[in-house]
């Protein structure tokens, strides 16, 4: 493999050709030797700390981490699980751990490790709420601007690039944009109403994806958010990519109309059966410019997601993302450029996916400039934004820390109508951080500030 060509070091270049060996042969002794193995490619505590947990959890009978890595090995073609290895685990984790210690040393500060790239708006749907609406669907990055930016993410060691939209089926240079980065790890968003086999066999051929389908629930959610029609054609490409063995995950906006239904166990077995090994949550926040507060969950809500997804992760086999309730396993919010940032198809480089504001255009400076903007200082030295990881947000959660950024680093909006929650409905957006807050400080004093203390006294008796 390419990467065993580049690696100097005989120790390391030794131990990723074990692994690699090591892929082709499934047995529940191999994933624990992988761990071991693994611990030896990084110095770095926090990865050191993920895989000593997941060598407990396969070391644990029956638990749901070896179910999941039983699926993922007996589904995956062995070629696309030593693409997979090669691209997010060493490239993304290991070598650029190693990397981005080392530019945080020389410049200052670190480079993220997901990059979060639209590169078109174009879309075949108008789903309800959806965060995208207020850019309209015209604005598309030229392949040059894309392949160029890729190339600067390597060079900051981001090796990992979530594909979003609008559609990003639509746009014209997808496939292109994969095979001629191949160091990359690509997770590519889609609403599934598009997908072929064709297209499925065409992401299982280049190995280095992960194709997430956005789906809201059974039948009537998905098509009242979606459209009519549209779940049914999400059962398709399910289908379709299963058959071509092609790493598929699942993504869910949750509303209050939806909350209980994607929170359920029903639900997370289903999409299961459906063949994701991987569910997202994202709670619906209200910045396409037409904020409806009645989609936002309620606090009671968001607590039974936080809750069912602590407990899936023990049972279920499977990966699950919580954007927001997972706050604290990554100390707060993550965005300007701390963990990841969004770069839009006009080419607005924003901390994040809901904050539209930005100081600078990709088609004016470099990443490495933007990642160190005025408006990225000010968002990480003020991060976490709150003491209770449970409220990590600085939208809807902190909205005043938003609001004082903004009026220190005086962005601009990266499309008309994104300023609203900041000035005329900013009320609204204190109130429902309020509500949430009394509601979830009971729980971060109970559940996590207490927890730790009893189990500090604990380990000192």
């Amino acid at each position: 493999m390419e990467i065993l060509r580049e690696l100097e070091d005989f120790a390391t270049r030794k131990l990723a050709s074990t692994i690699i060996e090591l892929l082709g042969n499934i047995s529940d002794e191999n994933f624990i030797r992988l761990t071991y193995l693994a611990e030896k490619l990084t110095s770095d505590k926090e990865i050191l700390a993920g895989i000593r947990g997941i060598r407990y959890y396969l070391q644990t009978p029956d638990h749901a981490a070896k179910k999941l890595f039983r699926r993922i090995f007996s589904y995956l073609p062995e070629r696309n699980r030593r693409k997979i290895f090669e691209t997010l685990f060493m490239r993304a984790w290991f070598l650029g751990n190693k990397r981005r210690d080392q530019f945080e040393k020389e410049h200052g500060y670190r480079p993220p490790f997901v990059m979060i790239l639209s590169p078109t708006l174009n879309c075949n749907l108008r789903c309800k709420g959806c965060y995208t609406l207020g850019y309209g669907t015209k604005p598309e990055l030229p392949y040059e601007v894309v392949d160029r930016v890729l190339k600067e993410c390597e060079e900051l060691a981001i090796h990992f690039i979530t594909v979003l939209g609008g559609e990003p089926l639509l746009y014209p240079h997808l496939f292109r944009m994969i095979e001629e980065h191949p160091r990359i790890f690509f997770q590519v968003y889609t609403n599934g109403t598009l997908m072929t086999r064709d297209i499925a066999k065409r992401f299982s051929d280049l190995g280095n994806v992960m194709v997430v389908i956005s789906i809201e629930g059974y039948e009537e959610e998905t098509d009242r958010w979606r459209g009519k029609g549209v779940f049914k054609k999400i059962m398709s490409a399910f289908e379709y990519l299963r058959d071509a063995r092609v790493l598929i995950g699942s993504s869910a906006t949750v509303t209050s109309q939806n909350a209980e239904t994607v929170a359920s166990e029903e639900f997370v077995d289903f999409m299961i059966e459906c063949g994701s090994f991987l569910q997202n949550y994202f709670l619906y926040v209200p910045v396409n410019g037409k904020a409806d507060f009645s989609l936002m969950v309620t606090p009671e809500q968001r607590n039974l997601l936080r809750k069912n997804v602590s407990r899936f992760r023990h049972t279920k086999p499977m990966f699950f993302l919580d954007f927001w309730n997972d706050g604290p396993h990554v100390e707060g919010c993550i965005a300007g450029g701390r963990r990841y940032f969004h770069l839009n198809a006009k080419g607005d480089i924003e901390p994040c996916v809901y904050t539209h504001v930005a100081v600078d255009n990709i088609m004016n400076t470099t990443l490495k400039k933007a990642l160190n903007s005025p408006l990225f200082q000010a968002i990480r030295k003020r991060q976490p934004h709150n003491p209770n990881h449970l409220r990590p947000c600085m939208i809807i959660d902190n909205p005043k820390v938003m609001r004082e950024i903004i009026e220190e680093v005086k962005p601009y909006f990266t499309h008309p109508g994104a300023e609203e929650i900041y000035t005329e409905k900013s009320k609204e957006m204190d109130e429902y951080a309020e509500r949430y807050a009394q509601f979830a400080d009971k729980i971060w004093e109970e559940e996590y500030v207490n927890k730790c203390v009893r189990c500090a006294t604990s380990a000192g008796n």
